[in-house]
């Protein structure tokens, strides 16, 4: 007890003269360290975190939202039928929306229709109309679904079809006419065509009859003739060699039964033993053949390799010639060469460059002709070995063959009809020379006929009266095309350039006399309209992504770029600037109609998360390289070789080529002075 309390007592007296003598010591300094406190403290570095983070770049701009396309309408002519005042009798609300086809207003029971087009109606449209408006009624009709022919600029029955059709549909009654009137226009056009074609058909045929045949007519005629009578007169050669035929074929059948009932003759089997030897040496020669070509394709292909070394040390050996030559020192004489000499030696480089160009391409060819042998070799012998199975395959059959009492009733068979049809031989060479006969003479009254003087005097008063008859149709068809027929006042439609559109303004109301414009329309969508600078233009595209922001929204509105102006200065913006329209593809609130937005346009970003340090963290080395520096927590500092990417928000997207970055390293931005 009393050793371990002097031991603490120790300890303690100990760490008390440790303890004063520090306190006493901390004054007294010497005449070096007065000096080293005197200077100013090392400069220590600046140092940023590396980031792993996802960057992106964005064009920032403000456009103004609002409706696009402002329009005020007015009636463009009379309304049909109306003959009193032109009072409102329906309207649509304000910000009611209006598609093609519709009825913009309703003056004195009459509608007046909204349709699709850039030239404004300038005239009613009437049954025979031509032109641009006329067009752009039928390519609405056809939007539309009413008109089934072709839009052609042409007021014809397919159009009036579609007006009429579209009015009723509408709950109107179109301007037109009766059916009677209808019935009557429809068999005036009849006529007309009818007429027409008659016309057509006589002119022709009088112009052909005083013309007269042409000579291929004549000649081809003549020749027509001139074959028929060969025929003719060969046809009882014809029918011999028929005949002969016939019998043939009954003495072939007869003598394929005797070989079938007798079995195969000495002569068969010995023809049959033969061709099974000779395939089989055609086999064995098949197969040395391609044995030899297969040596000889891979000789060729050594050859061919040793004559390129050869041509490369000569084409090597000539280069080097005309490289000392070159350097003032002919290779043979050791002088300097003559314009001659230098000349020679260039064309003997050149000769051993073709050789060697030779030798390469002929390597080639051989190589090629060695990668196809084997196909080759193998089509080769595939031939010979079905060569020698087709013969004793024929050899089996003769010796044993299959089905032989099947064969035989075949065979038998094949007699009856052969002789069956020698029996009706004779019928048929009547006929044969029935069919010379008629064509011989077919084809000489065709002859007869072509040149035989036609009859112009019919042929022209069939004319005239054709001509006569197309007139006075035509003249009945003008008539009525003229007093009926359905047709569009010019101030029962207006033509927009784009649809649908929403209504802004009416400035008259139901029960008002129209006088002037009656209504303002817009774009039934909303339009953001801004610009952007001539400097950010080559950033930004039709198409591409942009966002709509705001301080009273909770987020932004998604959109995209409907429209850039290639010309800066447009549509009242600044000389420097280009227009630019956005469409919303997320919903505008109402409060933001008519409000000056921020737009944000990205332009450019990562794939995903990536190293990432503030620009001024990179250098470059002497060789161009781009490194960065990055403090360990011992003061000790590592470079490690990068290559920039992106750089947006103050940061550069760096990729490690020469070393590693890792979570939790600094890298060096700067240096603090100690001042």
């Amino acid at each position: 007890m009393k050793r371990g309390l002097s031991v603490t007592i120790v300890v303690l007296v100990v760490a008390v003269s440790a303890g004063a003598g520090w306190w006493l010591g901390r004054g007294i300094r010497s005449p070096a360290q007065i000096a080293a406190e005197a200077e100013p403290p090392e400069a220590s570095l600046i140092t940023v975190q590396v980031e792993r983070t996802e960057l992106s770049a964005n064009v920032i701009t403000r456009a103004d939202v609002g409706y696009d396309d402002p329009a005020i309408l007015s009636l463009g002519g009379s309304l049909g039928g109306v003959t009193g005042s032109l009072v409102v009798t329906a309207v649509p609300e304000r910000g009611e929306e209006l598609t093609e086809g519709e009825s913009v207003i309703e003056i004195a029971g009459r509608p007046v229709f909204l349709l699709e087009g850039p030239i404004p109606v300038f005239r009613d449209m009437r049954p025979g109309a031509v032109g641009p408006d006329v067009l752009q009624v039928e390519q609405s009709l056809a939007r539309l679904g009413f008109l089934s022919g072709e839009a052609d600029q042409v007021w014809n029955d397919d159009t009036e079809a579609a007006v009429e059709a579209w009015y009723q549909d509408r709950g109107y009654q179109a301007n037109g006419i009766s059916e009677q009137e209808e019935t009557a226009l429809k068999t005036a056009r009849n006529r007309v065509k009818t007429a027409d074609d008659a016309l057509r058909s006589a002119r022709k045929a009088l112009t052909d009859a005083e013309e007269g045949p042409t000579e291929t007519q004549v000649r081809q005629a003549r020749a027509a003739v001139a074959s028929a009578q060969a025929n003719w007169d060969g046809i009882d050669a014809t029918v011999a060699a028929s005949d002969a035929a016939a019998r043939q074929a009954l003495e072939d059948a007869e003598q394929a039964v005797r070989d079938l009932e007798e079995g195969p003759s000495e002569t068969r089997v010995r023809q049959a033993r033969d061709a099974v030897a000779a395939a089989e040496v055609n086999l064995r020669n098949t197969e040395r053949r391609v044995a030899d070509e297969d040596a000889a394709a891979a000789t060729a292909v050594l050859d061919a390799e040793r004559a390129r070394e050869t041509a490369a040390r000569a084409y090597a050996a000539a280069d080097s010639n005309q490289q000392s030559a070159r350097m003032g020192v002919h290779p043979e004489t050791g002088n300097v060469p003559t314009a001659g000499q230098l000349e020679r030696l260039r064309l003997a480089t050149e000769d051993a460059r073709m050789q060697l160009e030779k030798a390469e391409k002929a390597i080639t060819d051989a190589r090629d002709a060695l990668r196809e042998r084997p196909m080759q070799a193998e089509s080769d012998l595939r031939t010979a070995r079905n060569g020698l199975l087709n013969a004793q395959d024929a050899w089996d059959e003769l010796i044993d063959p299959p089905d032989g009492e099947q064969r035989l009733e075949k065979a038998r068979r094949a007699v009856a009809d052969a002789r069956a049809a020698a029996e009706r031989r004779p019928a048929l060479a009547g006929i044969e020379r029935d069919e010379a006969r008629n064509r011989l003479l077919n084809a000489q009254d065709a002859l007869d006929e072509l040149l035989k003087p036609p009859d112009l005097t019919a042929l022209q008063r069939q004319a005239d009266e054709s001509e006569a008859d197309l007139e006075t149709a035509r003249n009945d068809l003008d008539k009525l095309e003229q007093e009926y027929g359905i047709w569009i006042p010019a101030g029962e439609v207006i033509f927009l350039k784009r649809t649908p559109v929403r209504v802004d303004a009416i400035t008259s109301e139901l029960g008002s006399r129209v006088s002037g414009g009656f209504m303002t329309v817009t774009g039934s969508d909303l339009a953001v309209r801004g610009s952007v600078l001539v400097r950010d233009v080559s950033l930004v595209r039709e198409g591409g992504e942009a966002r709509i922001e705001d301080a009273s929204l909770t987020e932004p509105i998604p959109g995209s770029i409907r429209l850039l102006e290639n010309r800066s200065g447009t549509r009242n913006v600044a000389s420097d600037r280009h227009y630019m329209e956005i469409t919303a593809t997320g919903e505008i609130p109402d409060d933001l109609v008519g409000k000056n937005v921020r737009i944000v346009i990205p332009v450019g970003g990562t794939a995903g998360e990536v190293w990432a340090v503030p620009a001024a963290a990179l250098s470059a080395t002497a060789d161009g390289a781009v490194r960065i520096e990055i403090a360990g927590e011992d003061g000790s500092t590592r470079f490690v070789a990068v290559e920039p990417g992106l750089s947006a928000q103050g940061l550069v997207e760096v990729t490690p080529l020469d070393g590693e970055i890792a979570v939790g390293d600094r890298v060096v931005v700067g240096a603090a002075s100690g001042e």
